[in-house]
C-alpha cells in the first residue's frame, strides 16, 4: 500500500531541492498548483503521467517518489506523524508493523478502531485481548464479542 502521507513528503522534498514553487512545478506537470499542494499534503496522489514526469524532472526514479524502496519507521509514541492514517491502519491489520494495540490503540479514530476490532474479531488480526479489553469502550467491547459484553474487573 502507497503511503500518501510520505509521498506528499518526498515531492515536497524534492522540488524545494530544486528551488521551485508549486506554481512552477505545476507549469511544468502540466496540472494546476492545487494539484501540487494535494499531493504534497497527502490529500491526492499524482496520475502515472505525472509520475512519470516528475521522474524526469528530478532525475529520481519514480520508485523513489513513491517511496517503495525506504524502511518505513513509526514512532510508537505517535504512530501517524508523517504517514496517512491509512497506511499506518491497514498496515497494523495486515501484520506489517507490530504494536502493542493496548498501548497506542487511544491514537485510533471510532472509525479506525473498528476497523482494527473488526479485523481482530475477523481473526486476521491476533492480538492478547487481555491486554486491549480494558481500553475498549463499551460498544467496542459488545462490539468484539459479537453482541455480548465482555466484563473486565479491576482489582
Amino acid at each position: 500500500m502507497l503511503d500518501s502521507k510520505a509521498i506528499g513528503n518526498k515531492i515536497n522534498d524534492l522540488r524545494s531541492k530544486n528551488k521551485m514553487s508549486q506554481d512552477q512545478m505545476a507549469e511544468k506537470l502540466f496540472v494546476t498548483r492545487q494539484a501540487v499542494s494535494r499531493w504534497e499534503l497527502g490529500q491526492s496522489l499524482p496520475s502515472i503521467d505525472s509520475l512519470l514526469e516528475m521522474s524526469r524532472l528530478f532525475s529520481v526514479s519514480f520508485e523513489d517518489i513513491l517511496c517503495l524502496s525506504e524502511k518505513k519507521t513509526i514512532d510508537p509514541h505517535d504512530l501517524f506523524n508523517g504517514h496517512s492514517r491509512e497506511y499506518v491502519v491497514k498496515a497494523i491489520i495486515r501484520g506489517d508493523l507490530k504494536v502493542d494495540l493496548g498501548d497506542v490503540f487511544y491514537q485510533f479514530s471510532p472509525e479506525e478502531r473498528l476497523q482494527i476490532l473488526q479485523a481482530i474479531r475477523d481473526k486476521e488480526l491476533r492480538v492478547d485481548i487481555q491486554e486491549l479489553l480494558p481500553k475498549l469502550t463499551t460498544g467496542e467491547n459488545v462490539y468484539l464479542n459479537g453482541g455480548k459484553a465482555h466484563y473486565v474487573y479491576k482489582k
